[in-house]
């Protein structure tokens, strides 16, 4: 049993000492007679006459369980303590126009879209975050453990999610950071891209800041060795290759920018990977997934129950009895 207003506790025990003082003195600056009219002032019965006191015993009681109601008694149903393993995981996803590239069924994005949305279904207690990154980099889901929501937010990215073409892989780092830094629990960014950082924030200064922040960053580097040819549409509706316009040459996207990568996953503690096709994705992800278990400490208090209601209706009955014994049995006329 807790008392949500304990606070109050010291102003009313004052009140009640003042009180008790107040009924004394009165009790000794005069005589009462006990009973309910003059005629039996001259049927005094000394038995009768002494059960005066049960009066003021049960405006006491009833006091006294009105200031406990005030107080607000609450009974804590249940309350429990485990332990579960659990990590704070931030992805962050290149949406950039090279992950178009179809050397990953059917194209790099959709890929790793859904090799992500798999690894968080093997998620139990984890909470995890979505970032985002082209040119710029913003958080599409904060921190959470509603994987459904989560999921939902990866199926609604595309390629004009950021319509900011590049690859900011810095700034996906600081916004990853600004959403794990206030974390009490293990800390880890899963980095997905399939380029070169060419814009925004420098990398490794990120990875540099992310490291004193005892973030751990994965960084996986997404597409084919030698790199995906360049493909696009034509007016009849088939798929066709990109040549450039000066050589003849058919174009390719780039590859990542795997020493950059490597050094990121170095230093905060995490590891690089290469991934090639899907199959390699789904087995990083699954890996990355076993490697980072922490247990953590968890309490589950369940609600609060009020109780005071009971302490009232009692109060005011105790009261409610007292005052009719004194109106009908022992009216006091003070002499």
């Amino acid at each position: 049993m807790v008392f949500a207003n304990i606070k109050l506790l010291l102003y009313f025990i004052i009140g009640f000492i003042l009180l008790l003082i107040v009924l004394l003195f009165k009790d000794i600056k005069y005589k009462k007679i006990n009973f309910s009219n003059f005629l039996s002032i001259y049927k005094l019965n000394l038995k009768t006459g002494n059960f005066y006191w049960v009066v003021d015993f049960l405006k006491l009681i009833g006091i006294i369980l009105l200031i406990i109601a005030a107080l607000r008694p609450q009974e804590i149903k249940k309350e429990t303590k485990e332990k579960i393993k659990g990590i704070d995981i931030i992805i962050a996803l290149d949406v950039s126009g090279s992950m178009q590239a179809d050397d990953l069924n059917p194209n790099r994005l959709e890929s790793a879209k859904d090799v992500c949305k798999r690894f968080i279904n093997g998620l139990t207690s984890d909470r995890v975050g979505l970032v985002v990154f082209a040119g710029k980099s913003f958080t599409q889901c904060p921190l959470t453990i509603d994987y459904h929501i989560v999921k939902n937010f990866i199926d609604q990215i595309n390629f004009q999610t950021v319509r900011i073409d590049g690859t900011a892989v810095g700034d996906a780092i600081l916004n990853a950071i600004n959403r794990l830094e206030n974390s009490k629990a293990s800390k880890v960014v899963i980095l997905t891209t399939d380029g070169v950082s060419n814009t925004g924030f420098s990398p490794v200064e990120a990875a540099k800041m992310a490291a004193y922040k005892e973030i751990k960053i994965y960084t996986i580097g997404i597409g084919k060795k030698g790199g995906a040819p360049m493909m696009t549409i034509d007016r009849f509706g088939r798929k066709v290759q990109v040549y450039d316009r000066w050589t003849g040459k058919p174009l390719k996207w780039e590859e990542p920018d795997e020493k950059t990568l490597t050094y990121i996953a170095d230093i905060t503690g995490g590891k690089y990977f290469r991934a090639t096709d899907e199959k390699s994705l789904k087995e990083i992800y699954d890996l990355i997934a076993k490697m980072e278990k922490q247990e953590i400490d968890i309490k589950t208090y369940n609600r609060y129950e009020d109780k005071f209601y009971i302490f009232l209706l009692w109060g005011f009955i105790f009261l409610s009895i007292a005052i009719s014994l004194e109106i009908f049995k022992f009216t006091r006329i003070i002499i």
